[in-house]
């Protein structure tokens, strides 16, 4: 995994160190990749043996994720096996108390499919230890998401003709109703491993919703501290009050409420810039008045002065003549009598 660490430049990662100890056949090693885009919001990470590491990651909005990658080793070696579910539902327990979200990932070397007619048929064997970690999950509303492609021929671990599904991605209560869908993908004909990958889904509004939740608990206490503030600003007696004039007892009031939110609630100082803007039909129709206006004030100079009338007038009312029919076309339900413009000055 460090090998692969190195040629993945846009992901951050994170590993657990192999365990030395007398546990050769299962020497663990877990590793978690993070996209760099989330891997500035990564706080803290801990390896907490060989087979499990965690990793914090902080949102805002106090939002808390956690992600657990664990490698649960097989049944050979059983002691071994229980030592890691044993601190695995330590540690998933721990961070139930904690307010995260949390998923464990990873490779479980259990057989979840056979587990479920025994977890739903037969409490007692599914109680018994060799099943304590599926009983733990189930039991405290953890949910696994099943892959949509799921099939007797693809499963997340192919050995010699044997093909099932011992890798999950558990989610924790508070995770599991951003949950949307998973997937498996198959590596097989790559030949890079003996395993598929899980893909998994969840909806980005957990950030947005724990924003807004955010929000909504500071506005309620920046309003009751407003509240508080203002009772105090406000010591006069209520008889005496009640006997002031209407317009006193507003500027009492609007004087205090003022002072109260300035201290209490958030403020945003908003520039003058703003430039009011007409509506389309009002603007549409200032612009035919002056227009109006303009042909009105050439006609009224011609009549004074014919003299000044020359080709350019002609020109002229050539564009006023279209834009005037525009116009008589546009107000046309408004004359009683229909409106016929000379093409030209001379005609007039």
């Amino acid at each position: 995994m460090k090998f692969l660490s190195k040629r993945v430049c846009d992901y951050t990662s994170f590993h657990s160190d192999l365990d030395s100890t007398k546990h050769g056949r299962s020497s663990g090693g877990v590793s978690l990749f993070i996209h760099n885009s989330l891997a500035t919001h990564v706080q803290f990470y801990q390896f907490h043996s060989s087979r499990i590491l965690s990793v914090d990651l902080f949102f805002k909005g106090n939002v808390k994720l956690r992600i657990f990658v664990v490698y649960i080793p097989p049944t050979n070696d059983l002691v071994l096996r229980y030592e890691v579910i044993d601190q695995l539902i330590s540690l998933i327990s721990q961070t139930s108390s904690q307010n995260f979200h949390y998923a464990i990932c990873g490779d479980f070397n259990m057989n979840l499919e056979k587990f479920y007619p025994i977890f739903l048929h037969q409490l007692q064997v599914a109680a018994k230890r060799i099943h304590k970690l599926f009983h733990y999950l189930l039991s405290h509303n953890y949910e696994d998401c099943t892959p949509l492609n799921l099939s007797s021929t693809l499963g997340t671990y192919h050995h010699l003709d044997t093909i099932t599904r011992i890798d999950f991605v558990w989610s924790c209560p508070l995770l599991r109703r951003y949950m949307l869908t998973s997937t498996i993908f198959n590596a097989y004909d790559l030949h890079i491993s003996d395993h598929n990958l899980i893909i998994t889904y969840f909806d980005a509004s957990l950030l947005s919703d724990a924003i807004k939740s955010a929000h909504a608990h500071q506005l309620c206490q920046q309003w009751t501290a407003f509240a508080i503030d203002l009772d105090k600003l406000c010591p006069i007696d209520p008889l005496v009050f009640d006997a002031w004039p209407l317009n006193q007892k507003c500027e009492y009031l609007h004087s205090r409420i003022i002072k109260a939110a300035k201290s209490q609630l958030p403020s945003i100082t908003v520039g003058n810039t703003y430039a009011l803007k007409k509506p389309k039909y009002l603007e549409s129709l200032c612009q035919s008045y002056r227009f109006l206006s303009k042909v009105a004030k050439t006609i009224r100079s011609l009549h004074k002065n014919p003299t000044l009338y020359s080709v350019s007038f002609e020109s002229k009312w050539s564009s006023y003549y279209i834009r005037l029919n525009q116009l008589l076309f546009s107000y046309k339900q408004i004359f009683v009598t229909p409106i016929v413009l000379p093409p030209s000055l001379r005609d007039e």
